[in-house]
């Protein structure tokens, strides 16, 4: 035993370590081993989808007064860490006046820059969406919950329910913040998990949301009911609305169709939030319609929406459900794109048959173009009747950029006629008067050939 001791004296005390945790590592479990070898993100992220770069999430941990911000990339990475205080009562936030702070899931609705602002607020202060459905399901009160500055050095747990920083961070923060988009996740203590865990919720998020999608775009009401946890409301305006557009739509031969982009998942207890925008591709054009916000939660193996809401917040919401609400959206786009194709026929079949009276009727009272008002205009089409024995108009490539009150039609004109022929570029920018399209503006420019 003696001489067993005398020779590990000896031996120098970072060998020791090493061979130590070198024999405890085999007694380790897989699932550790794993993880210390995996990037780590916070529970609460799970995907986005950004259209344009890259997207930005905030995260608050009351437990280190500390905000995080995350940057995603095709993955997360912590791009910034900040210090924070929050409320000087510890725990989640349940009523007005309990010096708490809001745990969960929340969007910014509103800026104010310190011009409007108390100097205790700082630069600039971001009004957060508490409460929310979530908050309101289990009775939590209160409200001006702002994400701020402040007039001098923070403290920890200094604030009466707000998020507060130091002006200099907020600066630097606020260039990452885009209001009904950047979400902030408050949690007392933030669980970081291996960045690969996201991925089944990920993939069980979004192919519900694909299969509730489906439904909606093919008028299957029962399967669009059954990704409600409860009856959707008003069912029978959503089904009448929007079966009337797929009825118009399938006599037409310009393509139709709903789909949402900009997606974005996140998780929280005991609810995950989809924030996405709903597009309308209409004769291959995207336009954005409204953003929605879903609340899921599990129903045994299967996500149900809980709560569905548009942002920003419609002030009228309580007149529609946002669906319906969306769905008339889309037909009144719907038919004034009919409309304004039906116009730009309408005008070159006029002009093809020397129809000096439809062809006027496209035009509003306050037309202009080359220095002419209406009346020149249709004198001087009034001699090219005269001067050729024929004429013809031929369209394609016709691109239509619609606006409420105005819009423009862009195609390729083929101008043939007895005496001239010409390929070139025609422009017709239209306004609503009543509840016709009249175009105001014409241009042309020739293709050299």
């Amino acid at each position: 035993m003696r001489i067993s001791m005398t020779f590990i004296s000896r031996i120098p005390r970072t060998i020791l370590i090493f061979v130590g945790l070198c024999l405890l590592v085999p007694l380790l479990p897989s699932a550790v081993l794993a993880s210390s070898a995996s990037e780590l993100i916070p529970y609460p992220l799970v995907s986005f989808s950004p259209e344009d770069g890259a997207s930005f999430a905030i995260l608050v941990e009351q437990e280190t007064q500390r905000l995080l911000l995350y940057e995603y990339r095709d993955t997360f990475s912590l791009k910034h860490e900040f210090p924070c205080s929050t409320g000087k009562v510890a725990g989640r936030k349940q009523k007005s006046g309990d010096l708490k702070t809001p745990e969960g899931i929340y969007f910014f609705t509103k800026i104010f820059e310190k011009k409007h602002l108390a100097p205790i607020y700082g630069i600039r202060a971001f009004v957060m969406d508490y409460p929310n459905f979530s908050d309101r399901k289990f009775g939590r009160e209160g409200s001006n919950i702002w994400l701020h500055g402040s007039d001098k050095p923070i403290k920890p747990r200094d604030s009466s329910g707000c998020i507060v920083m130091n002006n200099d961070d907020l600066e630097v923060l606020s260039r990452y913040i885009q209001l009904n988009r950047t979400p902030i996740i408050v949690a007392q203590r933030l669980d970081m998990i291996p960045a690969e865990n996201r991925l089944q919720d990920k993939k069980s998020l979004t192919s519900f949301l694909l299969n509730w999608e489906t439904a909606f775009v093919k008028g299957d009401w029962d399967s669009f009911s059954a990704c409600y946890s409860k009856p959707y409301g008003n069912i029978d305006s959503l089904q009448k609305a929007w079966d009337r557009i797929r009825t118009f739509r399938q006599d037409d031969e310009f393509s139709f169709n709903v789909s949402f982009r900009n997606l974005t998942l996140l998780r929280g207890n005991p609810c995950a939030v989809a924030l996405l925008d709903q597009v309308i591709d209409l004769d291959r054009q995207m336009r954005s319609v409204n953003t929605k916000q879903l609340f899921l939660e599990k129903s045994g193996k299967a996500w149900k929406i809980t709560a569905e809401i548009s942002r920003p917040d419609d002030p009228n919401r309580g007149e529609k459900p946002p669906l319906v609400a969306a769905v008339n959206r889309f037909d009144r786009l719907f038919t004034d794109h009919r409309a304004i194709v039906d116009l730009v026929a309408e005008w070159a079949d006029a002009w093809s048959s020397k129809d000096i009276h439809r062809y006027r009727a496209c035009y509003a009272p306050d037309f202009q173009a080359q220095e002419m008002d209406l009346t020149a205009w249709i004198r001087h089409k009034e001699s090219l009747n005269k001067l050729y024995a024929r004429i013809r108009i031929g369209i394609e490539d016709l691109n239509i950029e619609q606006e409420l009150e105005r819009s423009t039609a862009t195609f390729l004109q083929q101008y043939d006629s007895s005496g001239y022929q010409a390929v070139g570029t025609k422009r017709l920018r239209l306004k609503r008067i009543g509840k016709e399209w009249k175009i105001y503006r014409e241009t042309w420019q020739r293709i050299q050939e």
